[in-house]
């Protein structure tokens, strides 16, 4: 399937219809508006609904969607809800169960958080997580939006769409406005509802963490405290005594045998596995001594050096490939080689960066490094030397990570995103996909 054809959010009318249509929504292989109507013993890909109703929910929080990623952990607040799962639009339609939302330069759909089966006589087929391109998910619903229009002008609802969405365009091609409505979405806040001294704020920590650098602070920390943290956080790396040379990571060649759509975890691995081979330990767990090396570092130095971000809730890394700062805030030496090898993941994901963060947040940035971290120090084939992956149990979870020199979860982990075990919820469907 063809990038063109690959997500699809369309609606037709019924003849005689001027608003209520039948629409379709598909992500790949998934339809997700798939619907099985039991009294009828039928099975459609489409909903019956208000065009103008679902284009003004997907208007009204046109930036949200796009730029706001999922929470880290937990249940999503409510006003999140609201603005990413498709339940919550008006019209008392039986909507798709899907929650949108952002992971960077793809959009996630993913089932609803909330309640999924609907008692009734009409139930939607359960779909897996779906990821669309960011700019195939924007071509196409300025596409549904002009049918829509098109089709709806004439009523009222229609002409309070064409007023909305003439704002967003013009907020769309106006860099500086973009930019900032960008910043307010992944910070959590609808337009015009951020604190304007705290947008204001990070727009002037540009000048240290770089543009993409002040993003992924508002989706590690989104709300009104995110200029704040990410002024801590550079005090915090600037007063670090731990230097690290990342250089070795231009020396990957990248050529891995990819799909044409690779995922964060497919790239990472492959990264994983090419480095692995430079540094000549292709199998077992990476030593203490030749783990400092890809620092160009004692690991006694590293291992010793004060976690000057622990209290905070993300660290960071500043300066050039050469040498670069790191907060770190991790004590443990398992969960610090996990946070050292995220910050050489980063370096491969971010080429050319004076600044990277490391936190929970589910960008595909920070699920890159989570990726590359869990295959190069804890590969899937290093693990089923331990652990019988069909039958895995706490006790040889235990073992395996004691071997390759990783918490337990980072074992886990692996398990989860291979298939071995289920999904626990939302959060960890996102970061495999």
């Amino acid at each position: 399937m063809t990038a063109s054809n690959y997500f699809k959010f369309a609606a037709s009318w019924p003849q005689g219809s001027d608003d209520v249509a039948e629409i379709t929504l598909r992500v790949g292989d998934r339809v997700i508006s798939r619907l099985a109507d039991t009294s009828k013993a039928t099975v459609r890909d489409f909903f019956r609904a208000s065009a103008t109703g679902l284009a003004l929910w997907l208007a009204d929080n046109w930036w949200r969607l796009r730029w706001e990623t999922i929470n880290a952990a937990g249940m999503p607040k409510v006003d999140w809800r609201l603005r990413h799962e498709l339940n919550s639009a008006s019209g008392g339609t039986l909507w798709p169960p899907v929650t949108i939302f952002s992971v960077g330069d793809r959009i996630a759909f993913a089932p609803s958080i909330g309640k999924r089966v609907v008692d009734g006589p009409q139930a939607y087929l359960p779909f897996e997580i779906g990821m669309v391109a960011a700019v195939e998910y924007e071509r196409e619903l300025d596409s549904f939006f002009a049918t829509v229009i098109e089709h709806c002008a004439r009523t009222e609802d229609g002409n309070a769409l064409t007023i909305l969405l003439q704002q967003i365009t013009t907020e769309r091609n106006d860099p500086e406005l973009a930019g900032w409505r960008r910043l307010e979405a992944c910070l959590g806040f609808d337009p015009d509802a951020a604190p304007d001294h705290v947008v204001g704020a990070l727009v002037a920590l540009e000048g240290v963490a770089g543009a993409d650098g002040v993003e992924e602070a508002a989706h590690a920390q989104p709300g009104s405290n995110a200029a704040q943290f990410l002024s801590l956080v550079i005090e915090a790396t600037r007063e670090s005594s731990v230097e690290v040379d990342l250089s070795l990571a231009d020396k990957l060649t990248r050529n891995w045998n990819l799909p044409n759509y690779p995922s964060p975890w497919q790239m990472a691995e492959a990264a994983a596995v090419e480095l692995r081979s430079i540094i000549g330990a292709e199998t077992g767990r990476i030593s203490d001594a030749i783990f400092g090396d890809i620092f160009k570092a004692r690991w006694a130095d590293l291992k010793s050096s004060t976690a000057t971000a622990r209290k905070l809730p993300y660290g960071a890394r500043m300066g050039n490939e050469a040498k670069s700062r790191v907060a770190l805030q991790t004590v443990a030496l398992h969960d610090r080689r996990f946070e050292l090898a995220r910050q050489f993941g980063d370096a491969i994901w971010h080429k050319n960066t004076s600044f990277g963060i490391v936190s929970r947040a589910k960008s595909d940035r920070q699920k890159f490094q989570r990726a590359f971290a869990h295959s190069l120090l804890s590969p899937l084939d290093e693990i089923q030397q331990v652990i019988d992956v069909n039958n895995p149990t706490p006790e040889a979870m235990q073992v395996a990570a004691r071997r390759l020199g990783v918490h337990c979860s980072v074992v886990r982990n692996q398990l989860v995103y291979k298939g071995y075990l289920p999904f626990e919820n939302t959060n960890e469907e996102a970061e495999a996909a």
